[in-house]
């Protein structure tokens, strides 16, 4: 018997600075069998992170050709495409090259597995139609170690964005750290 997603609510204050938002709403994830915490809570730094209309959590873990967050274009195709915690560059390649005009993020939690994306370029030999597109953001991993020890189903996030730094208060307990982002080309 197959196991079900479990569905996690954020009761959400966002104040992203930089990019002028602010906002309070539930968020509802679901949270795959096999997917560990510290996934999750980079779904949902990324979702507050790149936060805009028609942003929604794409099928990730369930299928491996699907994105962890996504924007659909109006005519068809993505206008955001994101992969979370790990990225392969042949898939990253092909996002970017069939979806012409598409943001792509890639958001790590840590060095390590950035580093990995990045050995693989140099190494790529095919084209890198689409690649100059391609962002990359590296999350504070103790800030995501903290928040994944917060492992209720139901919890109250405020999160502050400002210069390209998370503050993030999780039911009364504050946790920071920055973020930082650079294009995968460059």
């Amino acid at each position: 018997m197959a196991r079900v997603p479990t569905r996690h609510e954020y009761r959400l204050v966002l104040s992203h600075v930089d990019a002028e938002q602010h906002l309070e709403e539930s968020v509802v994830v679901a949270r795959h069998p096999s997917e560990t915490a510290e996934h999750l809570v980079l779904r949902m730094l990324s979702w507050c992170l790149l936060r805009r209309d028609g942003l929604a959590f794409g099928a990730g873990l369930s299928d491996g050709d699907a994105s962890d967050l996504q924007v659909m274009a109006p005519g068809g195709g993505y206008a955001l495409w994101v992969e979370c915690g790990a990225a392969d560059l042949e898939k990253v390649r092909r996002v970017a090259s069939q979806n012409a005009g598409c943001e792509v993020e890639v958001v790590f939690s840590g060095p390590r597995r950035r580093a990995e994306l990045l050995a693989q370029l140099e190494g790529h030999e095919k084209s890198r139609k689409g690649l100059d597109r391609v962002r990359l953001r590296t999350v504070d991993p103790a800030l995501v170690a903290a928040l994944s020890r917060h492992e209720e189903r139901r919890q109250k996030w405020t999160v502050t964005i400002v210069e390209g730094h998370l503050y993030v208060e999780v039911d009364g307990e504050a946790h920071d750290g920055p973020v930082e982002t650079a294009p995968l080309l460059g």
